[in-house]
Parts: C-alpha cells; structure tokens; sequence
C-alpha cells in the first residue's frame, strides 16, 4: 500500500469534512486563486508524465464546480485590479505552461464554453526545437513503450508494466534527475540508445507559429513569456537569465506584434536575483509554483506570484484545500499565509 499517496487522497476530504479546512481559510483563504496546468489530453490517453497532463474531463469538471460555487473566472490582468479593490467575490486565473499544441485544440474550446479567459506562458523554444530540456519527453515515450527501463550506470531499473507503475517510474526517474544533475547524462545514454529524439517529440507536441497567432487572436487569451530553453535560471548566470527572459518575449512580440506583459518562470525556479531582472526587462508579473492563493499583499510582490496545479487527480475536496489556501498552510507549516518566493 502507498501510504503517501493514501494520504493525499484523504487529508482533502478530512479538511473538507471535519471543519479543519474552513478554519484554516479565515487566515490562508485569498480573495483569488492562479491556477497551472500544461498540457491537456483526451480521457481515453495515458500518459507517465502525469504532473504535465490533465485529462479533458478533469479541467471541465474544475471549471464546473468552480463555476457552481461561484468563483468567477478572470484575466491576469483582471485579477490585479481585483486585488487593489477587494470585494466578497472570489476569483480565479488559468494558466498553461510552455505551448503545448493541445492548448489550442482542447483548452480553448473548452474555456470558451464556460466564458473563461486564461493565459499560455510560451517557451519558444516548443516552437522553434531550441528547448533544452527535452529530456523529459523522450522519457516519457521511452517508458510508454517499455515494460521494463533499466538505467544500468545508476544502478536502477523500473517496472513499467501498467499505467500506475508508468507513472510511478517517470515520477521515480524524474526526481533522481532533479536531486542529481549528472543523473541526466545516463537517461539521456538510454534514450540515444532506443532512437528516441526528444527534440522532434517536441516539435510534434508544441504549438505551430499558425497555431500561436490562432490561439493569440481569442479575446479570451493571454500570451506570456516562459524563456527560450526552459532552464532553471537560478543555475544559469545573470547575462543568460536576461537572455531568456529577453529573447523570448522579443521573439513573441515580434511573431504577435503585441506587448508581452507576464512571465512563468521554468520550473518555478527562481530567486530574488530572478525577479528583480523580471521587473528591469519590463514585465508586470512573473509566477512561480510556490501553493497559495492570492492576497492584497502581493501588490507588493509582483514578481512571486504563487499559483496551485490542477491534477489529473483533482477533486472536489481537492480543489476546496487549493481555493482556501490549506497547501499553503500545509507546506508552510502553518506559516505566513502570503506566498513570496
């Protein structure tokens, strides 16, 4: 039995039920709520990568409840304003990450049916093949099609004979990689090789520069920068984090001939050093992966903007936890209730 994962199915509908959630949310609850997702895919798929993928019938059922308990849906730049003049009414933000292909040809559809405009940060390298961390598309083909992965230099092998333990093998690999950088060298050994090309898996995944203008011209829509190669910056130097931050939304604007206002940063990564060199190129707002909802105070803190990830697990005592801000109370240990960096 996987106690973890019992428990995060169950600490949910605890706080739902025992009253522990609405109680927390008298101080963690913010009047708005910026939601991330990445791809969107139809039920009937599976995929390892299961923190990227949301299936169709999960975002429609979010915007549902949402929409039934009254939240209303709003633009990044809407919920600024909302933020300066609070009322009673609760909002939310949509966000997509990187530029996939799917979210022009399954999200839009869908947030046009429920009047709910949202925001895709384009890495554009999703658009050009200039992304560097490719690696993780590669994977996730490669144990799509394996029953089993052995990554022999690490001394590791995976058993990936069903979905769940699909997933559990990309979630297994996917941390090795975050905790030990030169742990990549070896999945990228394994990917060669099985002739896996993560660079035209992305190609095949992103958005087209067509599909980019079509998805640009919704009124409902909102393009961001989210860098060219999808590094984490915190790593890289200061001329490079410029770089990326510059060079893609000059790229962006030139292909949109629009202003480009906001900014996801890779991973969530970043740093005080990070969002200063945010607000000196020009945008209005960059957004992590920090869990919190949004409050007054971030007037302040533009450059920090925490947001909560819609999972392909999500349920109604989930998506409560998220809108009252109990992960926020959770991860920071009942601290500060105002995400920052």
């Amino acid at each position: 039995m996987n106690v973890g994962a019992m428990f995060k199915s169950t600490a949910p509908v605890i706080a739902r039920y025992s009253g522990i959630g609405k109680a927390l949310a008298f101080r963690y609850a913010g009047p708005g709520t910026i939601f991330l997702l990445h791809s969107v895919v139809p039920d009937t798929t599976s995929y390892p990568e299961e923190f990227t993928r949301c299936p169709v019938s999960v975002l429609e059922d979010t915007l549902a409840w949402l929409k039934e308990n009254k939240v209303q849906f709003v633009s990044l730049d809407t919920a600024l304003e909302r933020l300066r003049t609070p009322t009673e009414d609760r909002f939310c933000v949509f966000t997509f990450d990187d530029g996939y292909a799917d979210n022009l040809t399954h999200v839009l559809p869908i947030m046009e049916r429920f009047g709910a405009p949202f925001t895709v940060y384009i890495t554009t390298g999703m658009i050009t093949g200039e992304i560097d961390t490719c690696w993780w598309f590669g994977l996730a083909a490669l144990i799509r099609s394996r029953n089993n992965l052995a990554l022999p230099e690490l001394g590791y092998s995976f058993d990936c004979t069903n979905a769940a333990s699909k997933k559990r093998a990309f979630a297994a690999i996917s941390a090795l990689v975050e905790s030990n950088g030169e742990s990549l060298s070896s999945v990228r050994t394994a990917l060669d090789a099985n002739g896996i090309d993560g660079r035209s898996i992305v190609r095949a995944e992103g958005l087209t520069m067509e599909q980019l203008r079509r998805l640009a011209a919704s009124p409902l829509v909102t393009i961001g920068a989210h860098g060219v190669r999808h590094i984490r910056l915190p790593r890289v130097s200061v001329v490079e984090v410029q770089r990326e931050m510059a060079d893609g939304r000059a790229w962006l604007e030139n292909i949109l001939q629009r202003e480009v206002r906001h900014f996801a940063y890779p991973f969530g990564a970043c740093g005080h050093r990070e969002a200063q060199i945010a607000q000196s190129i020009g945008f209005r707002t960059a957004v992590t992966m920090q869990r919190g909802t949004l409050f007054p105070e971030h007037l302040g803190h533009f450059y920090a903007l925490p947001r909560e990830s819609i999972m392909s697990t999500e349920t109604a005592s989930s998506l409560r936890c998220k809108i009252d801000g109990m992960n926020r109370a959770f991860h920071s240990r009942l601290g500060d209730p105002v995400a920052h960096m």
